[in-house]
């Protein structure tokens, strides 16, 4: 399977109208450019992890209930799949695992993806098995174009209402 926009470590590459963007970039600075393309990419980022947070729920109980366990809240499930705008502006991304956050419980994450083995105690005792769902891949692939095809009309949106406040 070949892509030509593919770039190694699951990243792609997107080409936007650079001309209608560049044209629209020169009446702004630079901070207020970096604000603006960030803006854009968490935008069209987040169709992605809407989807998958969709496949997660309906494939997992109470994926979208918060817990708590010995007077510790836990947010829901769902909420533990992470978007990142890297800083320079130059992409974003959706993790399933996110180790800034401390008591997390995105690990399971990987599970419900992945699926596991059937597992047992030393003892003996069985802890069973997890079917493997894979809700990020599935998401991914549904809705990869309809993310990169809104990048360039969000980049333009955003670029058009830090402009209007500048004013």
């Amino acid at each position: 399977m070949s892509n030509n926009r593919y770039t190694g470590r699951g990243l792609y590459r997107v080409e936007v109208d650079a001309t209608r963007v560049n044209e629209l970039l020169k009446r702004l600075n630079d901070k207020e450019a970096k604000r603006a393309i960030s803006s854009a990419l968490r935008k069209s980022i987040l169709i992605i992890r809407k989807q998958a947070q969709e496949n997660l729920v309906s494939a997992v109980t109470d994926a979208e209930f918060g817990s708590s366990k010995n007077g510790v809240s836990f947010k829901p499930l769902k909420n533990e799949i992470n978007i990142a705008v890297y800083r320079n502006a130059s992409g974003a991304r959706v993790d399933l695992i996110d180790r800034r956050k401390k008591g997390s419980r995105a690990y399971m994450l990987k599970w419900f993806e992945s699926g596991t083995k059937e597992r047992a105690t030393k003892k003996g005792a069985n802890r069973g098995i997890i079917n493997a769902s894979h809700f990020f891949s599935d998401a991914v692939r549904s809705k990869q174009k309809e993310a990169e095809n809104s990048l360039e009309k969000n980049i333009i949106d955003s670029i058009m209402k830090v402009a209007s406040k500048k004013k």
